[in-house]
């Protein structure tokens, strides 16, 4: 590498270090100095609670043949790269499985995180907002271009044509229970579609190895939305960013337990490893 090269690259670093200070001075948020420094200063980070967090150096969320951002998320598309390579992990598990189908994102984080209109969390880049697959009254199925709700019967509230599509909603869930590499911890939904989707898994073998762990992840929030129009996906923090990285929601208190979820067992979950292990902080987007 020539000296040029290196000056270059130095260079590139300060200007990164400098706009990630002042988005936290901003935001009131101090980063320990070894995260300011060596292979933090270049990684994507996490950083406080999904409702009180920001974060840097985000990855931004981008459509593909299998997955279609939402307009209305535009500027509200950035997370984690471990969760944005899941969804795009999982579009594809499910475009291969039921060809032709693409998966519906809806907002995920703004680009430094914070507060975001709309919702309580999805400020520090681990949240996310899925929409459902759905089929026609003969089950033909049809694209997603905004969330819908469904009920029990999987039959639209708002009295429309769509239904829900309890095999491609399964698959997705089913890649997610499967994915350990982005530390999935939670996947938020109404309790009569959890319900539903399991009842589907547990009669079908093809499906029924992955009903249990599904089980664990599926929940619908204690408060707020119960989610029949869409999943809201949850990603836990990175091992190596736990001094600045709370993977609950803030409370009362600062206690860090997250209200969203019922009193259910914590669900096994693997804790993000080594950056390198899926590219996920690596080629993360400069902010």
């Amino acid at each position: 590498m020539t000296a040029r090269a290196r000056l270059l690259g130095a260079g590139l670093v300060f200007a990164a270090l400098s706009i990630a200070g002042a988005a936290l001075s901003a935001r009131g948020f101090t980063l320990p100095s070894k995260f300011t420094q060596g292979r933090f200063a270049l990684l994507s980070l996490t950083i406080g609670h999904p409702n009180d967090g920001m974060q840097v150096r985000a990855k931004r969320l981008t459509k593909t043949k299998e997955l279609f951002v939402r307009k209305s998320s535009g500027e509200r598309n950035y997370g984690h790269p471990a969760l944005v390579l899941m969804l795009w992990r999982s579009a594809s598990d499910v475009a291969k499985a039921a060809p032709g189908s693409v998966l519906l994102a809806g907002d995920l984080s703004y680009r430094d995180g914070g507060p975001i209109s709309g919702h309580r969390s999805h400020q520090s880049g681990r949240d996310a907002d899925i929409g459902f697959y759905v089929v026609d009254g003969k089950g033909k199925r049809l694209p997603s271009r905004e969330f819908v709700a469904f009920d029990a019967e999987g039959n639209a509230k708002n009295g429309g044509k769509l239904h829900f599509d309890d095999e491609r909603n399964w698959m997705l869930v089913e890649s997610w229970a499967k994915d350990r590499r982005a530390g999935l911890s939670h996947i938020f939904v109404s309790d009569p579609l959890k319900g539903r989707l399991l009842r589907f898994a547990r009669s079908r073998p093809r499906f029924a190895p992955y009903a249990e762990r599904a089980a664990a992840l599926l929940k619908q929030p204690e408060k707020g939305e119960d989610h029949s129009d869409h999943f809201h996906v949850r990603i836990t923090c990175p091992k190596d960013q736990i001094e600045i990285c709370r993977p609950e929601s803030k409370l009362d208190g600062d206690r860090h337990r997250d209200r969203e979820q019922k009193h259910e067992p914590e669900p096994d979950v693997e804790p993000l490893g080594d950056p390198a292990l899926d590219s996920a902080q690596g080629d993360a987007e400069p902010s």
